[in-house]
């Protein structure tokens, strides 16, 4: 089966302090993967078990402030505009108006002035769009998240959580601020955005006793903006708005300045070699008039009317008008800019490097391929859409693959609404399979209704769920279904199903096309899954109609 892996202390408090009380010490000094669960409550002043009482949340919020990213201060709008004039051709337009007006030449000095207020008038219009769109963006994205307070759950803006907060999140949620996790139910989090691997990690509650642990390592801890895939957790917030893990990459980015871009550049070029040969052919005719005679009024007057005829004036004009329109383009495409050079930046690119950690793309699995009892078969479709076709390789024959469908639809936690995925993208891979051929996933979970669960750890690499159900003869019985890495279910196997659903005992031949059939899908650098099951044969229905045979892989 192919798919789309003694406790620390310091000497700060951990809590910024506010003005009247002293210098404020970064909550982030505080190691709090160090710290016991009962020990970070403490250090916070909140029980979990309670959560913060309403007026203390308030007082807590005018202390700290809002739960969100500062943004660099507004520039004034007439800064913005002299902006424009921040590059070599505006000033070469300038002092060509200066030198006309100089001369006497009042009417083309004029136009010079009025052609360069065109050009920052049009950039600054066309970022003031882009501005515009993206803070119309931000209040779109507007966060709502459930925290503990006077001992009930209620439903919060994001950015009116505090530390001291007892937050909870659910698969599908994301984490709204940095906090050391105090409940984990089979929590996993995708955490791409900061480490750039997008396998989501699992997330615990034991402290952790190293000094010093990697960001990537402090698996008791979870991070603003990161999605949560699976399980359910209450999360202790320790650090909001810019003191979190993201708050620091905001404010190492806004510390970059921007260099200028390769077009801004080539045209800073072309204008210099414009201007030396203009001043070149300048003095060329100031000494030569001067050398046969003529007055050095009338020569200046010529050599500046040459160097304004020979420099392109409309030159900015076609530049500002090309990047607004590849703005809008781009604009069209869900892409916004910021800045006008900046969308040519991306038209100057040759080439992109990624890893394949699926942050740069839609974070999506897909099945590929099986083998089900010997035999292969090859799976279409896009993404978390369930149009698509099994089909199989070879000479057609009547395979029996719904136990494989049904162990997917039932060992797996992710849910589809309306095409977007709830969950881990693995399982969205599996239960889109699941229904490609033919199984209702959300009916077959009613039906048979799990009961427990052996959530998947990397020391047995396996998940093991547990569901009720009636056999053939109407009796109660229980069933596990596994999914894992391949050679550790065919370890712990003794026997399989044939492509008509016979159970056999597990030979050493059918072990080793089972081995070959994972190096196989290894090979082609895909993810590869097993999936077995233990239990009595359910009775069949409508839903599964296949029996299920004891220990199946």
């Amino acid at each position: 089966m192919t798919t789309a892996s003694p406790p620390i202390t310091t000497a700060s408090p951990g809590l910024k302090r506010p003005a009247d009380e002293g210098p404020a010490i970064a909550a982030t000094e505080t190691k709090w993967y160090g710290l016991s669960p009962t020990e970070a409550a403490s250090r916070l002043q909140v029980d979990p078990a309670r959560g913060l009482s309403t007026a203390e949340a308030q007082t807590r919020l005018q202390r700290y402030g809002p739960n969100i990213l500062e943004e660099a201060a507004k520039e004034p709008r007439w800064k913005a505009f002299l902006k424009q004039y921040n590059n070599l051709m505006q000033y070469v337009l300038l002092g060509m108006a200066i030198g006309s007006a100089l001369t006497g030449d009042w009417e083309k000095g004029i136009f010079l002035f009025l052609l360069t207020l065109l050009i920052a008038w049009m950039g600054l219009s066309q970022e003031s769009k882009a501005a515009a769109s993206v803070a119309a963006l931000s209040k779109a994205m507007k966060t709502v998240a459930k925290v503990r307070r006077d001992g009930a759950m209620s439903e919060v803006s994001a950015d009116q959580i505090v530390p001291g907060d007892v937050a909870l999140v659910d698969a599908g949620d994301r984490v709204p601020a940095d906090g050391r996790v105090i409940l984990a139910a089979t929590l996993q989090i995708e955490e791409g955005a900061l480490t750039g691997e997008s396998v989501a990690v699992d997330k615990l509650v034991d402290t952790i006793t190293k000094p010093e642990v990697p960001l990537g390592d402090r698996v008791n801890l979870a991070f603003m903006n990161t999605n949560v895939t699976r399980g359910h957790a209450e999360i202790l917030v320790t650090d909001t708005g810019m003191n979190t893990e993201v708050g620091h990459i905001a404010t190492m980015l806004s510390a970059v300045k921007p260099g200028k871009t390769p077009l801004t550049k080539q045209v800073d070029r072309l204008t210099v070699i414009i201007v030396s040969v203009s001043l070149l052919a300048f003095l060329v005719i100031v000494v030569a008039g001067l050398a046969q005679g003529e007055a050095f009024a009338a020569l200046f007057a010529v050599g500046v009317s040459m160097m304004v005829g020979s420099i392109p004036a409309g030159l900015p004009v076609v530049v500002t008008t090309m990047l607004s329109q590849a703005t809008v383009l781009m604009a069209k495409k869900n892409a916004v800019m910021k800045e006008l050079p900046a969308v040519e930046t991306l038209g100057s690119t040759s080439a992109i490097n990624s890893d394949k950690t699926g942050t740069l793309t839609l974070n999506q699995m897909t099945v590929r391929e099986m083998f089900v009892g010997g035999h292969r078969f090859t799976v279409t479709g896009e993404g978390y859409s369930t149009q698509g076709a099994i089909r199989y390789i070879g000479e057609a024959q009547d395979v029996n693959i719904r136990p494989a469908y049904i162990a997917m639809a039932l060992n797996t936690d992710a849910v589809l609404d309306d095409g977007k995925l709830v969950g881990d993208p693995t399982e969205g891979a599996l239960i889109v399979l699941a229904e490609k051929g033919g199984i209702d996933v959300k009916a077959t979970r009613e039906e048979f209704p799990r009961i427990a669960e052996v959530p998947f750890d990397s020391a047995y690499k396996l998940m093991a769920t547990f569901h009720r159900h009636t056999d053939v003869e109407g009796r109660h019985r229980v069933g596990a279904y596994v999914k894992g890495a391949p050679d550790v279910l065919l370890a712990r196997s003794s026997q399989g199903i044939n492509a008509q659903g016979k159970i056999l005992d597990l030979t050493e031949e059918m072990r080793q096309w089972v081995m070959k059939g994972n190096d196989y899908l290894a090979g082609q650098g895909m993810r590869v899954l097993a999936f077995a099951g233990n239990g009595s044969t359910p009775r069949p229905s409508i839903r599964a109609r296949t029996c299920w045979p004891r220990c199946t892989t």
